[in-house]
């Protein structure tokens, strides 16, 4: 067993990792180690990095493969490592860069594919003063903080979340469809409300605030409060990790138990990171 020198956060969500070199070679049991700890905590983070393009995909995917992307799905490939995004505000020197300097809704990654991504990685390149934290919220432990009733209510429940590049970059706002006034765009895979997290066999409330959405079989005057109902839920959890951004940040996240938040920042400010994502299967 690795004997990683950890410091766990104290509320059980978030871990960091020290004294580790991600771009040099690592054991089986440092890699099952860190697989254990960002399962157990649902983030892990490492500090003081310096790594290539090759040194992410290479860390990245020990722990899965590659997330398959088109161009409905992910923006701003590197072309010396297509698993590679830039998520970054006055990065001009990246042909394509993600998300600028806007506020990004609670979410999870990729939850309106097939294969949503089980896992995701950011490493910070440059991040000046006046750049946003993000902020991670443990949706196993937001499910387990659920009276029984709204747990039996929820327990068989299909969420349908719409793609949001089939819309104009910045348009969409999150809200529960109405049939009755809006179109909706782009093929649509329902995952479980609740689903099971593959790993763990635990419950995980499996919810955004980022994109449209419903519920199968469920209208809108119905579906809507109870989505609302979740989200002041989520809202009011204290289960989350705030990350304030230091270069040479590396933190992985598990998307299939949580979700992440970043508020705007001003447009001048600098903000480059890279993310890597690793590929999950069907929600169950």
């Amino acid at each position: 067993m690795s004997n990683l020198r950890i410091t766990p956060n104290p509320n059980g969500v978030g871990v960091r990792i020290h004294d580790i070199d991600l771009s040099g070679p690592l054991t089986a049991d440092t890699t099952l180690e860190i697989l254990r700890l960002l399962h157990a905590y649902r983030l892990v983070v490492f500090e003081g990095q310096s790594l290539e393009d090759h040194h992410l995909c290479e860390f990245a995917h020990r722990f899965g493969p590659p997330f398959s992307s088109n161009s409905h799905q992910v923006l701003g490939g590197a072309e010396q490592c297509s698993a590679v995004v830039v998520v970054g505000n006055q990065a001009s020197e990246f042909s394509e860069s993600y998300l600028g300097h806007q506020e990004v809704l609670p979410h999870s990654d990729h939850q309106w594919l097939r294969c949503p991504s089980a896992a995701s990685l950011l490493y910070a390149v440059d991040i000046k003063p006046g750049s946003s934290s993000t902020t991670w919220t443990d949706m196993a432990a937001a499910y387990a903080l659920l009276d029984d009733d709204t747990k039996a209510k929820i327990e068989s429940l299909q969420l349908i979340t719409y793609n949001p590049f089939y819309r104009p970059f910045g348009s969409v706002r999150s809200h529960y469809v109405n049939h009755d006034t809006e179109t909706v765009l782009g093929e649509v895979f329902p995952h479980p409300l609740v689903r099971t997290h593959p790993t763990t066999g635990g419950k995980v409330l499996y919810l955004h605030a980022a994109y449209e959405m419903e519920l199968v079989g469920v209208g809108y005057k119905e579906g809507s409060s109870l989505i609302e109902s979740l989200h002041q839920h989520i809202s009011a959890v204290t289960c989350k990790y705030e990350h304030i951004w230091q270069n040479g940040d590396l933190v992985m996240w598990d998307n299939q138990a949580t979700i992440h938040y970043r508020p705007a920042f001003k447009e001048q400010v600098r903000r480059v990171l890279k993310r890597v994502t690793i590929g999950g299967g069907v929600p169950f």
